[in-house]
């Protein structure tokens, strides 16, 4: 905890601001978890509808992943980042008010749009602000931002809907609309200190462009299996261990608490003394450990296996996702960073939107692997692969 409190000492001004504002806006997050739910019961929309209704929502997160990164260039970081808090606070106020299906659907992916446009404009936030040296620390401290959020709002909203469903959307707005006002506020007062920038690849030269890109796809598509993998635990660790195992529902609520525990304490110390590592040799370590943990959560029968599993893909977890945007960021011009940035957060929704079909139908099938012993090989796959590509210029930045 030392550790973690000087490293948030040791953030210039900036970024201590953009830690708490996210830290603010994530504890609000409480009436997506509860979405489908609310819309089944205090909207009496079919459990169909409601399904199709969250899915428009990550419909039009993935929409503003696309987007944003000429939005950012437009308008600023700072300013995309008022205008998500705001106007998802105004959406929250008035989709409990609306039972026309239509209106919901269009709300929806409003809303979806809305609060995802936060994310890569806080990414953006943090490279303009940070240098190349501190930059894995500084988004590790922002993931400890969503994170802690992330632990407290769901569960103060599962504590607030069973007596007041629409008053989880009120306090989430609420809660957006605290984090708008500390932005604007002393965003003001708060001197703007100018990082040591992006990597100085956008000087118009075809064969530094050709290499940016190339680059960019390859970091790409290893982040996907990535973001598929973690995508099983929200989304599928619940059913698997109630429906596929023996093993008691309690077992959920451990592996959940000893992830946030882990990432909590752990993430920013670790990132800390792996700093000076390479991208690759950190990723490669990141991609060892969660492949390991997930295939080892293939074996169910086992509790404590399930558990030693989970403290390894959780460390993986602590390593590849900041490793990741350290090393997008590394490779991006000035032009580009917020575009790429944009185009990695598009990779978190793509996972989340196609990982729980996937598992399900691969666990109705016996003669497929499950769905944690795929991920766990493919990561494995991944780290081999990442450790063959750093030696070619041209697939992988070898200064970053």
């Amino acid at each position: 905890m030392m550790g973690t409190y000087r490293a948030l000492r040791g953030l210039n001004a900036r970024l201590q601001l953009l830690f708490l504002i996210t830290l603010v806006f994530r504890m609000g997050t409480m009436a997506f978890p509860f979405y489908a739910a609310y819309l089944i019961h205090q909207h009496a929309v079919s459990a169909g509808t409601a399904g199709l209704l969250v899915g428009v929502y990550g419909a039009g997160a993935l929409f503003v992943d696309l987007i944003i990164g000429g939005v950012i260039k437009r308008f600023s970081a700072n300013r995309v980042i008022l205008g998500s808090l705001l106007l998802n606070a105004v959406l929250l106020l008035i989709i409990p008010s609306v039972d026309n299906t239509v209106v919901l659907f269009v709300l929806s992916f409003l809303w979806g749009g809305c609060y995802e446009a936060f994310t890569p404009a806080t990414f953006s936030e943090t490279v303009a602000h940070s240098s190349s040296e501190s930059r894995k620390v500084a988004f590790s401290c922002n993931r400890l931002a969503i994170n802690i959020g992330m632990a407290i709002g769901p569960l103060l909203g599962s504590l607030i809907f069973l007596s007041n469903a629409d008053a989880v959307f009120y306090l989430n707005a609420a809660l957006s609309l605290v984090a708008f006002i500390a932005c604007l506020w002393f965003g003001r007062t708060v001197p703007v200190t100018q990082g040591a920038g992006v990597a100085s690849k956008g000087n118009g030269l075809p064969e530094s462009a050709m290499h940016e890109r190339s680059r960019l796809l390859v970091i790409l598509l290893a982040a996907l299996p990535v973001h598929i993998a973690y995508a099983l635990p929200p989304t599928f660790l619940s059913a698997y261990i109630i429906n596929y195992t023996e093993l008691p529902a309690y077992y959920v609520g451990i592996i959940f608490f000893i992830n946030a525990l882990l990432v909590i304490l752990f993430e920013v110390p670790i990132n800390q003394r792996m700093s000076h590592l390479s991208s690759s040799r950190s990723l490669v370590a990141g991609f060892l450990m969660a492949g390991v943990g997930f295939f080892l959560m293939g074996f169910s029968h086992i509790g404590a296996l399930l558990l030693a599993a989970t403290v390894l893909w959780s460390l993986g977890e602590m390593v590849v996702f900041p490793g990741i945007t350290h090393y997008v960021s590394s490779i991006s011009s000035r032009h580009t960073v917020d575009r790429n940035l944009g185009y990695y957060s598009a990779g978190v929704n793509i996972g989340v939107m196609i990982t729980p079909p996937l598992a399900f139908m691969l666990m109705s099938q016996p003669s497929l692997p499950s769905p944690w012993l795929l991920a766990g090989t493919v990561l494995l796959l991944f780290a081999v692969a990442v450790g063959v590509m750093k030696g070619s210029a041209v697939l992988w930045n070898k200064e970053a």
